[in-house]
């Protein structure tokens, strides 16, 4: 009898089913369907072999037995067919849709075929240690296996351009053997090599796509990265909500030495062992030394977080843990803006340093839904060349006129309205895109007051532009300042920068540099913000500014409380004996000109004069102010 390779590929399968089998199942939807379609081929090439036992002793059998039997496993090649091609579908959008409305027709097609094949007649060949079938039913069988064959390598190699790269070469070998195997079969019955072929497909896929050990991190026992992210997007695929628990150890170090990186992974391995212990939990170990662990519903959620908190606390070590909490997977739209919410609140909590647990509830989760969409709105303003810079009038008042203006940064929406900067400013300059606005700001106003040349035309002296806190740390910022004012060929006694208090906290020897070259440069800076509670005097002396703005809470202030007089009077004499000058932001009434006027501040900016305006406006406006003066 001619089953030693049907014997071969047994023995392959056994082992393929062991390794399979001894880890706990993660519940993929791939890996289930590959169980199925291994179990599809394990009978196939079970029935393979007791075909040719039957035949060998046909004379013993009864007929209806020995065909039951040889039809069986020729059915069992179109039925591996059929699950080769329901495989296929798990990596396209919902899995479970494609079952129920796509394949269905492959479903009744399958099913037509078993009837049609256990209906026609049937031949077997027994000659000489060699057994084979043919007939109509065979011939069947080869039209319905072909069919399969070929809807999945369509499915597959021209329509899934977007399947993952592994398992669209895996699957299109698997079909390539087996096309291969059935037209070596079909132009010679004596080699039974089918039956063979789906079991090289079966250690093709296992090997590149199903073997459990990929999906498990070495370290700790935990799935690893790749498994979070699969077992996630086959949970939204199925809109099926989960709950979250990241936990990140040692959160607050910014190193770690080598005994507590070793508490570390050790409480990490423990904790695993821990939760592979409890019901309803599956443990993922992220990239970092973090661990998500995912259950059912929120009350489950909270059980877990105590058992973990509970596990940290009774093991002595020197870490320190934070725990984010998401309840409700569904309050967000997929599985990246969930990885995305975890780090940012991760990272969050790292700034603040408040408390060692994060709950994302429904107002956490809107307000990070809102800075999604003001930064999706920022990137896509700077792609499109969308930010705008409006300009608010400074008023002189020893020259009685307008002398200067504060550039300001504003995002023009698709729909022609403007983004107020206290809705993208924030969340720019704690995502870093701070620092491309505010470049993009500078060359706006340098190619501004070279066009239409605001120092000769309208008496503009120069423009003061913020820097931000991130700009400000650029090493290379009085460089590319330098090159931009080249560019457009401009007296750099036209620019004013502006810096805060707050940009001289982290890396002040870059701001000096820079400060230093773009004041050798020709270039003049003023002190933003004094008086807003984070400014004082200090910086005054140790900043080479040559204005100091007085904030617009602190003039206020002045005329509401006696005691904020004394100090801003104080402030401005002791501003002035240092030689500097002073401009006071946030005047928006004539009386409120007339004192500061009166207390001898040299520039006023506020909603008294103009609030910022579009660069047409600003220019209308500078021009109707310089013919009243007239």
């Amino acid at each position: 009898m001619n089953i030693e390779v049907q014997c071969c590929g047994i023995a392959v399968l056994l082992l393929i089913w062991y390794f399979s089998l001894r880890k706990k199942p993660l519940g993929l939807e791939s890996k289930k369907l590959f169980l199925i379609t291994m179990g599809v081929t394990s009978f196939c090439l079970v029935m393979d072999i007791a075909s040719v036992v039957a035949i060998s002793f046909q004379e013993a059998m009864p007929a209806l037995l020995l065909a039951a039997v040889c039809k069986t496993y020729i059915v069992s090649l179109v039925w591996v067919g059929y699950f080769g091609l329901i495989y296929s579908s798990t990596d396209f959008n919902g899995v479970r849709q494609e079952w129920r409305k796509k394949n269905r027709i492959y479903t009744i097609i399958v099913l037509a075929g078993t009837v049609l094949i256990y209906i026609l007649p049937i031949s077997y060949y027994h000659e000489e240690g060699i057994v084979y079938t043919y007939g109509a039913s065979c011939n069947a069988t080869y039209v319905f296996a072909l069919l399969f064959v070929l809807a999945t390598v369509y499915k597959v190699g021209i329509k899934g351009k977007n399947m993952n790269l592994k398992r669209r070469r895996a699957i299109l070998i698997w079909m390539v053997i087996w096309i291969i195997a059935a037209l070596t079969q079909f132009l010679n019955a004596r080699l039974l090599l089918v039956g063979f072929a789906s079991v090289l497909g079966v250690v093709i896929l296992f090997f590149e796509l199903e073997n459990p050990e990929a999906n498990l991190d070495k370290e700790t026992g935990a799935y690893n990265a790749h498994a979070l992210g699969e077992y996630a997007k086959q949970l939204y695929g199925k809109q099926e909500a989960f709950s979250a628990l990241l936990l990140a150890l040692n959160d607050n170090n910014t190193g770690e030495d080598g005994d507590s990186a070793e508490q570390t992974d050790i409480l990490l391995r423990g904790l695993v062992r821990h939760a592979e212990k409890a019901k309803d939990i599956k443990v993922f170990k992220t990239l970092e030394r973090e661990l998500i662990f995912f259950t059912s519903s929120e009350e489950r959620l909270q059980e877990v977080f105590q058992e973990v908190a509970a596990y940290i606390e009774s093991v002595p070590s020197k870490v320190q843990p934070c725990y984010v909490m998401l309840p409700n997977s569904l309050m967000l739209r997929n599985v990246e803006e969930v990885f995305r919410l975890l780090r940012h609140s991760r990272a969050e909590r790292r700034k603040v340093q408040k408390g060692n647990c994060i709950f994302l509830d429904e107002e956490k989760i809107e307000q990070y839904k809102e800075r999604e969409k003001i930064e999706a709105l920022i990137r896509s303003a700077l792609a499109e060349d969308r930010i705008e810079v409006f300009y608010q009038p400074i008023y002189s008042t020893k020259r009685d006129k307008f002398v200067s203006a504060e550039a300001l940064a504003r995002i023009r929406g698709r729909d022609g309205s403007i983004v107020p900067p206290g809705s993208f400013i924030p969340i720019a300059e704690k995502n870093g895109l701070i620092s491309q606005i505010g470049e993009a700001v500078f060359e706006k106003t340098c190619a501004f007051i070279k066009e239409h040349h605001l120092r000769e035309h309208y008496g503009i002296e120069y423009i003061e532009v913020n820097l931000s806190v991130r700009q400000c740390e650029d090493p290379k910022l009085a460089q590319s300042y330098i090159r931009i004012m080249e560019k457009y060929g401009l007296d750099p006694s036209c620019v004013n920068l502006e810096i805060t208090e707050s940009a001289s906290i982290r890396l002040r020897h870059n701001l000096l540099e820079n400060m230093k070259a773009l004041i050798d440069y020709g270039v003049r800076f003023s002190l933003d913000d004094f008086g807003n509670g984070e400014s004082n005097l200090n910086y005054i002396v140790d900043m080479p500014v040559s204005v100091v703005k007085f904030d617009r809470d602190m003039c206020q202030a002045y005329f509401a409380n006696q005691k904020a007089k004394f100090v801003m009077e104080a402030s401005m004499h002791m501003i002035h004996d240092m030689e500097l000058e002073i401009v006071s932001e946030g005047v928006e009434t004539k009386e409120q000109k007339d004192a500061i006027v009166a207390l001898g501040i040299e520039y006023i900016q506020g909603y008294y004069f103009s609030k910022p305006l579009p660069k047409e406006e600003f220019l209308q406006f500078v021009e109707r102010a310089a013919s009243s003066d007239k």
